[in-house]
């Protein structure tokens, strides 16, 4: 337990948080960025690429993206729920909104860049400004916010682009050269653009119940394979069975004069608003509820499996490369970038050994900084940027009061001094 001051001055025992870095959560976060490498750089999905092995693999990498950044937004604010108004609660508010703040003009700026690429950091910065409330609640309260959204959401996004003058989608990531005001930029990132909030956020929500539980339990662990391969089976298996028995003629008529899968893989972030059948498709980047659930389901199995292959040391040794790679995962999204933007254009093709070469380059880059230079720079910023002002927060909330007794005894420095350290991760 950790000891400090409460709203009005008086001590208060919050848990501990761990300071060891929980391994299997960087090796999921390596997977959504080399997956997205294959969306990015690889062949294409109709040419042979890697969507063609693996259905859909830029959708699933891209949730599980979101659904890491509700794992970290826990893990970062000191795992268990806030409680009222304290020095506590507003330093972790504090580096909350500071990285959602940075993260989309980073975002915009590498939107403008020339790669072809739906870059997602600035939607990620949005949905860290409207999730950072739910840090407050604990698992339940969490779950059910997720399910709940997963179902509502999708069905409100339907009705707002078909009664509002949005249109039917706007296939974009917004960036500097097409700033039209904040209220542009809203809309965009929060309904019309390629991974909109109104139905990402229930990968956040999802994300931040995970990481309220004791990860590094293997029954926790193995619950995950569990319940995340059931709920795969009912977002993707569900979506099959109601479109085979019910709106598969609807949805080809729909389509035509194309194929349903051919018009659905030629969007990103919505279903046509024509129908309201197209919400029982579950393909990658569609934000329906099948999707939606499916897609949770993919990540919380994903995330058990890598917690599981991180127990014993010899799977800690092995996956090292990739612990690195998802430890300085904003690092290698945003360089890889600014690499098809400089040296690589898609004009010269998106091939295997492009695929390979990204991945083999990232995972030893990787490994060698991380064990000389322990923080990768991209991370290394938003951490100074972040915990200087909470840290400033933290003393200027600081409750006037009697001098604190000086010793090792709960309220002296040794706590102190062990409660910054935990929580300014």
């Amino acid at each position: 337990m950790r000891v400090e001051a409460g709203e009005h001055g008086e001590r208060v025992e919050r848990p501990a948080t761990t300071t060891a870095r929980i391994v299997g959560v960087d090796v999921a976060r390596a997977l959504a960025v080399l997956g997205m490498f294959a969306s990015h750089v690889g062949p294409d999905p109709y040419d042979g690429g890697v969507d063609t092995l693996v259905q859909g693999v830029s959708g699933r990498a891209s949730a599980l993206f979101a659904f890491l950044a509700g794992v970290s937004l826990v893990l970062m604010s000191g795992r268990t729920p806030l409680r009222g108004r304290n020095r506590h609660t507003a330093a972790a508010v504090t580096r909350v909104l500071i990285r959602a703040v940075l993260l989309i003009p980073l975002g915009m700026w590498l939107a403008d860049l020339d790669t072809g690429v739906l870059v997602i950091l600035a939607f990620y910065g949005l949905y860290f400004l409207l999730a950072w409330p739910a840090l407050w609640l604990d698992t339940r309260a969490l779950v059910l916010l997720a399910a709940s959204w997963a179902l509502l959401g999708p069905i409100a996004s339907y009705l707002l682009r078909t009664s509002g003058d949005t249109g039917d989608i706007r296939y974009a990531a917004p960036g500097f050269d097409d700033w039209h005001g904040p209220g542009d930029l809203f809309e965009t990132l929060f309904l019309t653009g390629s991974y909109p909030a109104i139905t990402w956020l229930p990968f956040v929500f999802a994300g931040m119940a995970v990481g309220r539980l004791r990860l590094t339990d293997l029954r926790v662990q193995r619950a995950f394979v569990g319940i995340g391969t059931g709920l795969a089976v009912l977002g993707y298996g569900g979506s099959w069975l109601v479109v085979e028995l019910f709106t598969g003629d609807r949805l080809a008529r729909e389509a035509a004069p194309y194929g349903v899968f051919e018009l659905i893989h030629s969007r990103v972030g919505s279903v046509p608003v024509s129908d309201p059948a197209w919400l029982t498709v579950a393909e990658g980047h569609t934000g329906t509820p099948f999707e939606i659930v499916g897609a949770i389901g993919v990540a919380l199995g994903v995330l058990g499996l890598t917690l599981l292959a991180c127990r014993a040391w010899i799977g800690r040794i092995v996956l090292d490369p990739p612990i690195c790679v998802g430890a300085m995962a904003l690092t290698v999204y945003t360089a890889h970038l600014i690499a098809i933007d400089r040296w690589f254009p898609l004009a010269a093709g998106q091939t295997w050994e492009r695929l390979l070469a990204f991945v083999v380059v990232t995972l030893l880059l990787c490994w060698a900084w991380r064990h000389t230079l322990r923080k990768g720079p991209m991370e290394a910023a938003l951490h100074v940027l972040s915990a200087l002002p909470a840290r400033w927060v933290r003393g200027a909330a600081r409750p006037a009061g009697p001098s604190r007794p000086q010793g090792g005894g709960p309220g002296g420095p040794a706590a102190t001094g062990s409660m910054a350290q935990g929580s300014d991760r």
